[in-house]
């Protein structure tokens, strides 16, 4: 597989792995005056040094040089981009669909602090003027070849990859350096079809346009629905905690709240379905950076009865609600990694981890005693009808225990987890491994549909390729939602949105898993070049549904579609293949 390492001199940003590696896991803000002020706008990039093959720059003509890209590649920082200079591309889209394009800046002298900026899409150079683009620096992170599960292997030689888009900042470009620019278009709805052209503009310092590239955009009569009515369900589970302990503020603190509604509201944009809710607290036990703590304060009263605070998982749903995110809200977890369950207990006035057996008397009695008092909660909230009893990898054994309690109050129940047919008509919300997504028979599939039952896969450490680590290959993202799609599947699951560690602007890696397993989306609000291919994928999801309901009746085009959508069927994909078949499919959607 192309990868994105050269031949490393000695110089690492970060200090030793070890020791950022074994960092302690945070389970709340640190005290006054031992808070760590992390970056969030500002901050510098980190630096693997490399050298370019001899000669490489020097045969570079001189001045800055600025092309349209190809978004399927990570170009190297210190290496001249191998590819056809061009000043002008056209791209389609949709009426209602973001589409993307890339551009890369590259000298091998230095050129100053430089902007980018996209101009207003004019059609036939007139007319109104619609300020729908944008053009962001795409910043360098850290990643390495590491993929998989348990530890990080920190011996693998890390190396750079263009993947931070970087808010609207002025960038230094400077001598033997190529500096991506990663463009977004989002085409309005209400948009007439046609051709339209626009510019993204370079300037110095002192706002002079010192290159420009064209772009066209042929807008598609077609439009994507709404987001509220798009078919497509993504569930990225969110982690509230990196932001708190990143931003500095008190868990649910109005400064809390306030520092998470920007990313609420790109995830909403994105079209997540999925409020992740927090029942007990920390349910995966040492895989993520930060602790979870529950959103019910479960406590057990003097007199043994249990009390149940719901005011915080209230006002993470409503906060969630604000942004779009209210399809269906999934409750973690009856059944937890270590299955243990923390309370306060009043008579002691101390938190007790309670370890249970699933299925046993004690564990039969608190599940029954929570499970009545939430259902009245939800019921007056008008919840209780999108809310799910969730649980991430057990067991069929424990699975189908939790599911006479959960069935005897009358709850749906989601797993994230492997196949098994006895689960097939139990669960509301079935997501499986992307290796076991064809595990569905048809009868299976057709009863879910029939029932109106999700049925998704997921990523996780354990798919080398395709998926979304920080050194994927960019169009393995966009490739997951159509090969879902491919496979007459409802959506996609990562169990990890921002779960940030001490370093996320500069390094992807963390002490498990492959590298950028943790997190896809950057503090400041910053998206990354997956996390937007993804969306891509999402929209070409939604494109395949609209049509073919559409073209029913063209009996050529259906046939055309399914081979097209055959080629994605299987999830055994190289990486380097991904571009080409998602290519395929998207330039046969947006033709007319």
């Amino acid at each position: 597989m192309k990868r994105l390492h050269g031949t490393l001199v000695v110089a690492l940003w970060l200090s030793a792995t070890a020791a950022w590696g074994a960092a302690k896991d945070s389970d709340a803000p640190r005290k006054t005056g031992e808070q760590r002020n992390y970056p969030i706008d500002l901050y510098e990039e980190p630096t693997v040094e490399e050298v370019a093959p001899t000669g490489e720059w020097e045969n570079l003509s001189e001045g800055l040089h600025c092309s349209w890209a190809n978004r399927n590649e990570h170009y190297r920082r210190h290496r001249v981009p191998d590819l056809t200079e061009t000043a002008a591309t056209t791209i389609s889209a949709w009426r209602g669909e973001r589409a993307n394009v890339e551009a890369v800046l590259f000298s091998k002298s230095d050129q100053g602090r430089l902007s980018v900026r996209m101009t207003p899409l004019k059609r036939n150079g007139k007319g109104m003027n619609w300020r729908c683009a944008k053009a962001r620096f795409l910043n360098y992170v850290i990643t390495d070849d590491g993929r998989g599960c348990g530890n990080h292997d920190f011996r693998l030689r890390p190396w750079l990859v263009p993947d931070v888009i970087d808010q609207n900042r002025p960038k230094e470009v400077h001598a033997c350096e190529t500096r991506p620019v990663w463009c977004i278009i989002e085409v309005p709805r209400d948009m007439a079809p046609g051709m339209y052209t626009c510019k993204m503009e370079v300037t110095n310092e002192r706002g002079k346009v010192v290159k420009a590239l064209e772009l066209n955009v042929k807008v598609n009569a077609h439009r994507l629905p709404k987001r509220e009515d798009r078919k497509f369900h993504l569930d990225l589970w969110q982690q509230p905690y990196s932001v708190s302990r990143y931003y500095g503020a008190e868990r649910w603190s109005r400064e809390h709240v306030e520092a998470l509604r920007p990313y609420l509201k790109a995830l909403g944009e994105a079209g997540q379905s999925v409020v992740t809710t927090i029942l007990f607290y920390e349910p995966w036990g040492e895989q993520s950076h930060d602790k979870f703590s529950p959103m019910v304060q479960t406590t057990r009263k003097s007199d043994g009865t249990w009390q149940f605070d719901f005011s915080i998982f209230d006002k993470y749903v409503r906060l969630c609600a604000e942004y779009g995110i209210d399809r269906q809200i999934n409750c973690y977890s009856m059944v937890t990694w270590d299955m243990k369950f923390r309370y306060f207990d009043e008579a002691s006035g101390q938190d007790i981890d309670w370890p249970l057996t699933v299925g046993s008397d004690d564990y039969k009695s608190l599940w029954n005693d929570f499970l009545r008092a939430f259902r009245t909660h939800l019921e007056q909230r008008g919840w209780f009808e999108k809310t799910c009893i969730a649980m991430d990898e057990r067991s069929e054994t424990q699975m189908l225990a939790a599911y006479e309690i959960i069935k005897a109050n009358g709850f749906k129940m989601a797993l994230a987890g492997n196949y098994h047919a006895s689960l097939n008509d139990k669960l509301y919300d079935y997501c499986v491994a992307l290796a076991q997504g064809r595990k569905f028979t048809e009868a299976e599939r057709e009863y879910r549909r029939a029932n109106h039952l999700v049925t998704t896969v997921y990523t996780c450490c354990t798919e080398s390729e395709p998926n979304i680590f920080s050194n994927s290959l960019p169009a393995e993202a966009a490739f997951l939602p159509i090969h879902i799609a491919a496979n007459g599947l409802d959506g996609y699951l990562h169990w990890s949105w921002i779960n940030w560690d001490e370093h996320p602007l500069t390094d992807t890696r963390f002490r498990k898993f492959g590298a950028g397993d943790t997190y896809c989306y950057y503090p400041g609000n910053r998206s990354s070049v997956r996390f937007e291919r993804l969306v891509e994928g999402i929209h070409q999801f939604e494109k395949i549904q609209l049509l073919r309901q559409e073209k029913a009746s063209d009996h050529e085009w259906l046939q055309a579609l399914e081979r097209l959508l055959e080629d994605c069927r299987n999830h055994a994909v190289a990486g380097t293949e991904c571009a080409a078949k998602v290519d395929r499919l998207e330039q046969f959607l947006n033709a007319e």
